[in-house]
């Protein structure tokens, strides 16, 4: 009888998904740890996805509406055209203030306008997946969208329909709305992972370097000092400056800094540093912080 090949065992090698977790709360992501295979598969649907899209905007035969129903993910409709109100990821050393009074006033004047102009279907929308207490919903539906890697078009009916709602009430905010702004994503780690308290402890797939996709709706926060975990070496901050998604805070006394961002969006990460920021009572903290620049 011919010798056996003795294999080695190798394991699979693993890349932290940041949406691979169970949702527990609608601000915070979940990340666990998955098959690097599994997550490059992931990465080439979306680039089909991309390609498709890009396809069907070249069709002359379809109307715009059409275009966009059957698109995988939502179109970028934002703009800025004032370099003044155009901001850049800011330097590690830049203190991380507060969102001032008249900067949430302002958004929540377009916040208003767009809620005003919204239908019936979109207020359902929102109502169904943001405002109530119940997070059950926006966990289901979340989970539905990294499960089809953003595309919307892998969803049952009614909930692609709800789905695109939600989407077209924050393209009305991305067209009304003429600056950027600078948020902040809450991210906990996964349990067999070890705390993050300086940068080199970030997994080797969140290193800068790395890219990061949002297939999720994302919630996120312009006050570093209002993110879930802000203050937790069991959590990633990532800070995002980008002109998309819709504003859901305040602008009252009351400090809700609330930001929804549309899923699909995809990034790069830059940097992961050590910044200073505000605290809720007018002291400062440090923290790793990781900076996504926008694809």
């Amino acid at each position: 009888m011919g010798a056996k090949t003795v294999r080695p065992n190798r394991e699979q090698p693993v890349a932290v998904d940041i949406e691979g977790g169970v949702i527990a709360a609608r601000d915070v992501k979940a990340a666990r740890e998955m098959a690097e295979d599994a997550m490059t598969e992931r990465s080439f649907q979306r680039l089909a996805n991309q390609i498709t899209d890009e396809l069907r905007d070249e069709d002359s035969a379809l109307t715009r509406a059409a275009r966009d129903r059957d698109r995988a993910t939502p179109r970028d409709v934002s703009h800025v055209d004032s370099d003044r109100l155009r901001g850049e990821l800011p330097a590690r050393e830049e203190f991380r203030e507060i969102l001032s009074g008249r900067q949430r006033k302002i958004r929540s004047t377009t916040k208003n306008q767009v809620m005003a102009a919204a239908p019936a279907s979109q207020h359902a929308a929102i109502a169904s997946l943001l405002s109530g207490e119940d997070p059950t919903e926006w966990r289901r539906v979340n989970e539905r969208l990294h499960h089809a890697a953003g595309d919307s078009q892998q969803l049952e009916g009614n909930d692609r329909a709800k789905v695109q709602r939600l989407d077209r009430a924050i393209q009305s905010y991305e067209r009304l709305n003429d600056r950027t702004h600078r948020v902040y994503v809450a991210v906990k780690l996964p349990d067999n992972h070890r705390d993050v308290a300086m940068p080199e402890d970030l997994p080797d797939s969140l290193q800068p370097g790395a890219t990061v996709a949002f297939d999720q709706f994302t919630l996120s926060r312009h006050n570093l000092h209002e993110t879930p975990g802000h203050d937790s070496s069991r959590h990633l901050v990532f800070e995002v400056v980008t002109s998309r998604g819709m504003y859901m805070g305040r602008s009252d006394s009351v400090e809700d800094t609330t930001h929804v961002l549309p899923r699909g969006m995809q990034f790069d990460v830059v940097s992961a540093e050590h910044v200073a920021y505000a605290t809720r009572t007018g002291g400062f903290n440090e923290r790793v912080v990781l900076q996504l620049r926008e694809r």
